[in-house]
Order: structure tokens, then C-alpha cells, then sequence
């Protein structure tokens, strides 16, 4: 008895291993920008995997509203993308503030800039706001 039960403890083991060591290429590729952005240590850097995977887990169970509902689509990836930046301001240090600061900054002059050009060219806000959806999803 004491042997099955090493053998199923020792089973659930491995297994927990192994699924934690099989990452998504798209998830390593987003932690690891993340990582070189912002100079992350060695601690940061596995939480910052954290928070990428449960970015693209939250992604993945919303995927089936982009064609079905989009406005549902748009306010729950708004609100995804407020929860990741949320945890990663939590793991960042004064001097990886300035860095994330200073880029989030240049999203909101580029989405200003492109909201713009979009309104000069007769969108209507729908449009936009998609066309904006697409900008941040690349």
C-alpha cells in the first residue's frame, strides 16, 4: 500500500514538473520581452512568466466573444490588459518604473496619433476602437 501510494504521490510530482516546464512559445517569447525591457532579475523574470501566462489563458477563454459579441470582446481584453499591467507595476523597481513610465507613454501618443488619423479619414468610434483593438493586439 505504501508503494502505490510513493508511486501515485511521486507520479503527481513529475507531472506538476513537467507542466510547468512546457511553456507556450507565444508566453516565453511575451516574458521574455518583458524581461529585456525592463531589465528584469531572475525573480521578477518568473513572475513576470506568471503573469504572461495568465495573460494568454484570460485571452484564450475570451477568444470565442471576438466574433460573437465585440463589444463584450473589447471591454474584457481592456480589462486583461489593465490586470497584467497591474501585476507587473507590483514586481517593478523605481528605476523599471521610469522604463515603463516612459512606455506607456509612447502607447498613448501612438494610439492618440492613429485615433486621429483614423477620425480624419470618417471612421465612426466602432471602427476605431477595433482598429485601435488591432494596433494593441500586435
Amino acid at each position: 500500500m505504501k508503494k502505490i501510494f510513493f508511486s501515485v504521490l511521486s507520479l503527481f510530482f513529475v507531472v506538476s514538473v513537467f507542466a510547468q516546464s512546457s511553456t507556450d512559445p507565444k508566453v516565453r517569447a511575451a516574458a521574455d520581452e518583458m524581461i529585456e525591457m525592463y531589465n528584469l532579475d531572475e525573480k521578477q523574470a518568473t513572475t513576470a512568466l506568471e503573469i504572461q501566462e495568465r495573460r494568454f489563458r484570460n485571452l484564450a477563454e475570451i477568444a470565442s466573444l471576438e466574433t460573437t459579441n465585440k463589444d463584450l470582446y473589447r471591454h474584457k481584453y481592456k480589462a486583461i490588459q489593465q490586470s497584467t499591467d497591474a501585476s507587473l507595476r507590483r514586481i517593478l523597481h523605481e528605476d523599471q518604473m521610469v522604463i515603463y513610465k516612459k512606455h506607456k507613454m509612447e502607447l498613448r501618443v501612438e494610439r492618440a496619433a492613429k485615433t486621429e488619423e483614423l477620425k480624419a479619414k470618417g471612421l465612426t468610434i466602432e471602427e476605431i476602437e477595433e482598429a485601435l483593438l488591432e494596433m494593441e493586439k500586435n
